[in-house]
């Protein structure tokens, strides 16, 4: 399996978690505080640019 393969499963999961943690978020602590669902989003969004760069380069060439 490829890296990018392997960062993109990771993205998945991390997008699962952000939605979760979201959910968790929106139910319990609706309007107070910070959402902590931003760190995993944020994450997420890194692995799947670092994905899609390293899946670009290697089909580019």
């Amino acid at each position: 399996m490829d890296t990018h393969q392997k960062l993109t499963i990771v993205g998945v999961i991390l997008l699962a978690v952000t939605f979760l943690i979201n959910y968790y978020h929106q139910l319990d602590h609706s309007g107070v505080g910070f959402n902590y669902a931003y760190v995993p989003g944020v994450a997420m969004l890194i692995v799947f640019s670092i994905s899609f760069i390293m899946f670009t380069k290697d089909h580019l060439k």
